[in-house]
């Protein structure tokens, strides 16, 4: 089984601020288990399709959709917003912030989107992307 995170650090620091869900199913897996393939996914950047479930999960897999859906659950009600601004906040001592990155890209928005606009040289319309790093690359 992959962990992006320790098991712990995740029922602690993660875990413990996501909702219980007042509507639909339960999860029939540990949320940790859920959490750790969203991790996975944004850490190796795979595409949704492509995420390996049968590695992740333990005992009952998930498919990929399952796991997407929890995600955009969350972004959609701001919880993983929050459960990151908090872990970051936790954690921040461990940062080496006497040096950082920044770095920005144009990204191809095909379906277009809020703030999305036309730029010449690339003929498209583009989003932009902002990336900041500390010294040990974490974003």
């Amino acid at each position: 089984m992959y962990f992006v995170l320790d098991k712990d650090m995740i029922e602690n620091s993660i875990v413990r601020y996501l909702p219980e869900p007042s509507r639909g199913f339960a999860p029939t897996v540990p949320l940790v288990e859920i959490v750790n393939a969203i991790l996975y996914k944004l850490k190796a950047g795979v595409h949704w399709r492509l995420l390996p479930v049968n590695a992740l999960f333990s005992g009952k897999v998930l498919c990929w959709q399952s796991v997407y859906y929890h995600y955009r659950k969350w972004c959609i009600s701001e919880t993983w917003k929050d459960c990151w601004i908090s872990f970051l906040d936790a954690h921040k001592a461990y940062f080496d912030l006497s040096s950082v990155d920044f770095d920005g890209s144009h990204t191809p928005a095909k379906r277009g989107g809020e703030v999305v606009e036309y730029q010449g040289r690339k003929k498209v319309k583009t989003t932009n992307s902002l990336y900041l790093t500390d010294r040990q690359d974490f974003p």
